[in-house]
Parts: C-alpha cells; structure tokens; sequence
C-alpha cells in the first residue's frame, strides 16, 4: 500500500452543535450535498481522513433559519469499529455495525456481501 504524502495532510477543526469541535490533521476524502424541499434545508456531507487512521464525518444542515453541524469520528480496531460523537463514544464489533446499516438501508444478505466489499475497499484507499 502506497504511504500517503505527507504534505497532503491540512490542519482541520469542525464545528460540533452536539460537543466539543473536532480537531485533526488529515484530508478530505469525500464530499456531497443535497436539498429537501420539503424541509426547505440543504446537507452537506463530508468524510475526511486523519492522519491518525481515524475517519471523520461531517454533516451541515442549515435552512433560511437554522443551522446543524454535527461531527462523527470512526476509528477501527481489530474487529472493533470506535465511534464518537463529541460526546459519548460506542464500540461495536464491525461486523454488527455492518449488518445494522445494510439492515437500515433495505439491503438484502447477497447486496450486503458486495456492499461490506466495497466499504471495506474504500477504507483502504482512503487510508492509502
């Protein structure tokens, strides 16, 4: 696996309404957005990767009137997958984590093996 380049790494802080903000120095791996017009708000989405192997999820809502930031921070361990929020961290053994978001998603076990496939290789190419 190819090491990342150093340089690459930029000094990022997220503002978090549900805790403390986030820190880290990492990169931007991923990000999109989408409006609901039924809510009348706007998302944005954005997954980074620290330096320090952790993931972190950014998510932004805001309306003509309100504004949301809530952060995640994943981080793997074995079989084990460490998530916070700011303010309470959760361990889940990955599998089960898996299993809840495929359950969640409406995927069926053989979509399920191609998508645990496929998270699994992007976890790699963001951690490249």
């Amino acid at each position: 696996m190819a090491e990342p380049m150093l340089d690459s790494w930029e000094e990022h802080v997220l503002r978090n309404d549900a805790g403390a903000e986030i820190r880290f120095k990492g990169k931007l791996f991923s990000e999109s957005s989408y409006y609901d017009e039924e809510q009348g708000a706007i998302t944005r989405l954005k997954l980074f990767v620290a330096n320090d192997g952790r993931q972190i999820y950014s998510i932004v809502s805001g309306s003509n009137t309100a504004k949301w930031r809530r952060v995640y921070t994943m981080r793997l361990d074995g079989d084990f997958c460490h998530i916070d929020n700011g303010v309470q961290e959760i361990t889940l053994p990955t599998d089960l984590l898996l299993t809840v978001v495929t359950s969640l998603c409406g995927i069926d076990a053989t979509q399920g093996e191609a998508v645990r496939s496929f998270l699994e290789d992007s976890r790699k190419i963001a951690n490249a």
